[in-house]
């Protein structure tokens, strides 16, 4: 609620300035008719900040507020290229400085959503390895309630391939879209909500990793990786490597969908809980026959906790996701 109320005031002021004293923005607009743009954009920046409080049209005009931001960025680059002085100063630092905030200002305003999308992906050629570990032993290297599948803990390994990355209103970008991943996590359930726990996320993407852990407080590591999809299936790491052949499709058993058919996670911001929803179709699974491996990678887990029986494995094509803003979970929930 804070941070809904505090970027409504910031429109409110903007909206309020632009009707009050429009010369501070008239130098950034390269066209005729400067008061009347100023009380345009001043009016919808009003009912922008105004429609956050309702509830009706908040989750609207955040999505709309992110648009806003959106379409504002090129007027800022304009204004930091040509050095013009907004509110007085005109140094390039405090200009580019500025600008820089855009992104920021779009991510905060779609993640006072209450329901819509944040992010877009496909997940393609999904490997799920499962196993057995000690719950009591695990139980104490998470923070939230375990969920068992018939008494027994489940640690996973799941390399993929993860594309089409986009956030809202703007288009998957060639080049930087795309990457490797291999993660390594456990299943919990809390209020009823059965989810995902992360104890690492590997990418080769330095620039996803980084907005992953400011951003989503995902533990991700940036690691070299490496994927080949012929003849065999080949993902490799340094600390593992996965060499298997794909099968037909298979009927998903009850452990199947138990381990595959959550639709959130769980992560923690310092002493904050936070819990992410996390939108897709039913998995599609075909068999995966494991014809090489060599993990190094699980031992992350720590010396006091290896992996037992291999509880089997999976593999998916692709699927297509989109994931809505993290949430704060309530306080005092018990992990009991």
């Amino acid at each position: 609620m804070i941070s809904r109320n505090l970027l409504s005031l910031l429109l409110l002021t903007a909206g309020g300035l632009h009707w009050i004293n429009p010369d501070l923005f008239s130098a950034a607009i390269p066209f005729p008719f400067k008061i009347e743009i100023n009380r345009v954009v001043g009016l919808l920046e009003i009912i922008l900040g105004f429609g956050l409080w309702h509830p009706n049209y908040r989750d609207l005009s955040a999505r709309l507020s992110a648009l806003w931001f959106l379409l504002l960025t090129p007027v800022h680059i304009y204004v930091s290229v040509n050095e013009i002085a907004m509110f007085g100063f005109n140094h390039p630092a405090l200009l580019w400085g500025r600008t820089l905030l855009q992104p920021a200002l779009f991510f905060w305003a779609l993640s006072l959503q209450n329901k819509g999308w944040l992010m877009a992906q496909r997940w393609s050629e999904v490997a799920f390895l499962h196993y057995e570990v000690d719950a009591k032993k695990l139980q104490e290297r998470v923070p939230f309630p375990l969920d068992l599948y018939q008494g027994k803990a489940v640690v996973s390994i799941v390399p993929f391939v993860m594309c089409r990355i986009r956030f809202p209103f703007i288009f998957p970008v060639p080049g930087v879209s795309k990457l490797l991943e291999l993660n390594l996590r456990t299943y919990v359930i809390l209020n009823g909500k059965p989810a995902v726990y992360f104890f690492t996320l590997d990418s080769n993407h330095l620039p996803a990793v980084l907005i992953a852990r400011w951003f989503f407080s995902l533990p991700y590591r940036w690691v070299k990786l490496t994927f080949s999809p012929l003849p065999f299936y080949v993902f490799e790491s340094p600390l593992f490597k996965l060499k298997a052949r794909i099968g037909v499709s298979k009927v998903s058993s009850d452990f199947d969908s138990w381990a595959t058919e959550r639709y959130a996670l769980f992560t923690k911001r310092g002493n904050t809980a936070l819990i992410g929803i996390v939108d897709h179709p039913k998995w599609n699974l075909n068999e995966l026959e494991v014809v090489e491996l060599k993990d190094e990678f699980s031992k992350l887990l720590g010396s006091e906790l290896p992996l037992g029986d291999f509880m089997g494995a999976a593999y998916c094509h692709q699927i297509d996701v989109r994931f809505q803003p993290f949430r704060q979970i309530p306080d005092g929930v018990s992990r009991d």
